[in-house]
């Protein structure tokens, strides 16, 4: 029995501080940052590269409870090239100078054109919070 609950909370936790999969495969973010490159400029849309760190609690939170939401979905979708990483697991994947070490979740904002950042967030954020730096991100790229 107790084989049985420890495989059991194993693949549990793989499930909840893996690869951030939701995110993928069911809301359209993409894994690869030359594909999510393209797309952004092809669609003169600024890429937004989501970086969470596995068993990061605030990361699953962010992702659960702001991300997934609807109508952040919809206007990310609408707006924004979305990708996802993990910072620590998927490093080469991304470029090195989007690596930042201590925080997590943090997104970046970046221009297609020349591959910078142009706004960060750090942290959890609700869906209100994400909304207003969604909103206030957008407003920056257009200037």
């Amino acid at each position: 029995m107790f084989r049985y609950i420890l495989v059991l909370a194993i693949v549990l936790s793989f499930n909840l501080f893996g690869a951030p999969d939701k995110l993928i495969k069911e809301m359209n973010y993409e894994a690869s940052y030359e594909v999510a490159l393209k797309k952004a400029k092809e669609s003169n849309k600024p890429l937004m590269m989501i970086m969470e760190q596995e068993g990061c609690p605030w990361c699953t939170k962010f992702e659960a409870k702001t991300l997934t939401n609807s109508e952040i979905h919809a206007f990310v979708e609408q707006n924004f090239i979305p990708t996802t990483f993990l910072k620590f697991k998927d490093k080469g994947k991304y470029p090195d100078k989007f690596f930042i070490e201590n925080w997590s979740p943090y997104v970046l904002f970046v221009d297609p054109k020349n591959e910078e950042t142009f706004y960060k967030t750090f942290g959890y954020k609700s869906k209100r919070e994400y909304q207003l730096e969604l909103e206030k991100a957008l407003e920056l790229f257009k200037k």
